[in-house]
């Protein structure tokens, strides 16, 4: 059997050379981070042409704050970030974390604190088009992007009201109708985390999902979230004797022989309950994937 460690033991520049890399990740992406007050829900909303971006670029921690690194990404910037956010502000944590990186001016970040502080940087290295705008409650940056517009289309939908989750999804379609990532799409992933209440007890996690490597991950992730809420965050219900007539015809015009074939093919056998179907599960049937999203 090979020792690894008797081979590469003695080679210890090879050793920080690899960690190293596995540090700063060519993470060039869009993101968006962003804090509801009124909701208490911290969130990070990512999209790039890089496989499972959502396993690098976003941090979140309820009552603490929400990180996204990206850009050669450093890693580090997210546990360290979301520790130095106990105790600071966004542009405080931001500053710490920039100012000790030699390696900086090949980063973004994006940072929103408990308050809503929100505090961008773009290193000068940074592959264009980069940016970032900052406004209170949230953060849009990229790199490799189309163009300012898309920064600027993803700031717009970020000030309308509406549920968290739903301005971060439209701000990443936004961006992706204005050119998005020059290089393409590949994967995108969304963390939306609660202090009143997580999916399942003993989390803040209110919503998390990924989409690893697809042809088109928004609509993808845009499935996942309208699936997410049906099965763990609907609390709305319609009697389905009410609706028997158009389920039936919906039922058939899908190629299925009952409404309990269709719930097990789509996981939503738990949304019907003494008579009842999950709203949101009533309106995936209906054709709409993700209920809020036009």
């Amino acid at each position: 059997m090979v020792n690894w460690y008797t081979i590469l033991e003695p080679r210890t520049t090879v050793v920080t050379e690899i960690l190293f890399s596995m540090v700063n990740l060519r993470v060039m992406t869009f993101s968006v981070v962003s804090y509801d007050p009124e909701e208490r829900k911290w969130s990070v909303g990512v999209a790039s042409r890089y496989l499972s971006v959502g396993s690098i670029v976003p941090w979140a921690v309820a009552g603490v704050g929400c990180i996204a690194t990206q850009s050669y990404a450093n890693y580090t910037y997210g546990p360290e970030g979301l520790e130095l956010l106990r105790k600071n502000n966004a542009p405080e944590v931001g500053k710490m974390l920039t100012e000790a990186d030699k390696g900086r001016e090949k980063r973004q970040l994006g940072i929103v604190d408990a308050k809503g502080n929100a505090w961008a940087y773009t290193g000068k290295e940074c592959h264009e088009y980069a940016g970032h705008i900052a406004r209170k409650n949230f953060s849009v940056q990229g790199n490799i992007l189309a163009g300012p517009e898309v920064l600027e289309s993803m700031a717009e939908e970020m000030e309308k009201p509406g549920k968290l989750e739903d301005r971060i999804m439209k701000s990443l379609f936004a961006a992706e109708s204005k050119g998005g990532d020059r290089r393409g799409r590949q994967s995108a992933a969304i963390l939306v985390v609660s202090e009143v209440s997580g999916f399942t007890e003993g989390t803040d996690r209110y919503i998390d999902l990924r989409v690893e490597d697809s042809r088109n991950p928004l609509r993808e992730l845009n499935r996942l979230l309208g699936l997410w809420k049906a099965t763990f965050l609907d609390r709305n219900a319609v009697d389905l004797s009410i609706h028997q007539q158009e389920i039936e015809s919906r039922i058939r015009h899908l190629g299925y022989r009952n409404l309990h074939d269709w719930l097990r093919d789509n996981s939503l056998e738990n949304s019907v309950e003494n008579g009842k179907i999950g709203l949101v599960a009533m309106r995936i049937l209906m054709g709409n994937e993700n209920p809020e999203l036009p």
